[in-house]
C-alpha cells in the first residue's frame, strides 16, 4: 500500500504572512492540527514550512519552546517549522511510518515534485498498517524461518495452501544472509495445530513455540535459528 492510497488530498494550506491569531482561529474552525505553509503564486506555490496546534499554543506562554519576541500578531512565518519532512505519493506506507517515528513528527505533507498533493498523519498510517497486517476474520499469526533463496517463501505458501489455509498477510520480520523470518497470518484459530504441522513437515517455526524452541530445518534449506 502506498501513501497516495491513504493521504488526505484536500489540504488546507496557509500563507507564511498570515497572522498567528488568524491561523489559530482557522485551525479551531477547521478542527485540524497542522497547516502546511505555501509561498508563491497559487499555481507555483512551494512548501516552505508547517505549523501545528502545539506551535500555536506556545505563543505567549511560559513554555520553554516559546519565543519571547513573538506575539499572536506576528506572521506565522516566525514560528513555522522548516525545512519540512515530507513524503512522496509513491512511498510505501511502512517507509512513511518509519519517517514519522524517526523524525518525531505528527504529519508528513505529501509532495510530488514541487507541488503539495496531500498530507498524511500517524492516524492514517496506523489505520492502513492495521488493515494490511491485522486480522479481519478469526486468524492466527505464525513466525516461520525460511532459507534466504528464491522460491523458499513460495514453497511455504504452497504448503499452507495444500493444507487449505488461506494466507491473509505476509511480513518480513528479519532478513539475514542465510535465512529470512516471516510473520504469516493464516485464517485459522488453531495456531498451535498449524505450527505443529509445519514442524512435522520440516519448517522452522519460531512462534507459536509448540516444541520448546525452533525445531527442524526449513524445507529446502539449512536452519540458522539459535
Amino acid at each position: 500500500m502506498l501513501v497516495r492510497d491513504v493521504m488526505i488530498r484536500n489540504v488546507v494550506a496557509i500563507d507564511p504572512e498570515m497572522p498567528i491569531k488568524d491561523v489559530t482561529a482557522l485551525m479551531e474552525l477547521r478542527d485540524i492540527r497542522h497547516f502546511p505553509i505555501l509561498e508563491g503564486d497559487q499555481d507555483a506555490a512551494s512548501l516552505v514550512g508547517i505549523v501545528s496546534d502545539r506551535d500555536l499554543r506556545a505563543v505567549g506562554s511560559p513554555h520553554p519552546s516559546a519565543r519571547p519576541d513573538v506575539t499572536i500578531h506576528d506572521a506565522v512565518r516566525s514560528i513555522m517549522v522548516a525545512p519540512v519532512t515530507t513524503a512522496h505519493p509513491e512511498d510505501a506506507i511502512e517507509d512513511a511510518a518509519h519517517r514519522l517515528r524517526e523524525r518525531r513528527v505528527g504529519v508528513l505533507p505529501v509532495v510530488d515534485g514541487d507541488r503539495l498533493v496531500g498530507i498524511v498523519s500517524a492516524r492514517e498510517l496506523l489505520h492502513a498498517l492495521t488493515a494490511v497486517t491485522g486480522p479481519s476474520e478469526p486468524s492466527t499469526l505464525l513466525e516461520v524461518e525460511v532459507s534466504n533463496r528464491p522460491g523458499s517463501l513460495a514453497e511455504l505458501l504452497h504448503y499452507l495452501a495444500g493444507r487449505r489455509l488461506n494466507v491473509s498477510s505476509v511480513t518480513t520480520v528479519r532478513s539475514e544472509a542465510e535465512a529470512v523470518c516471516v510473520a504469516i497470518r493464516v485464517d485459522s484459530i488453531d495456531g498451535p495445530g498449524v505450527a505443529r504441522d509445519l514442524l512435522r513437515a520440516g519448517w522452522t517455526v519460531l512462534w507459536p513455540d509448540v516444541a520448546g524452541g525452533p525445531a527442524a530445518t526449513p524445507a529446502g534449506g539449512s536452519s540458522t535459528a539459535t
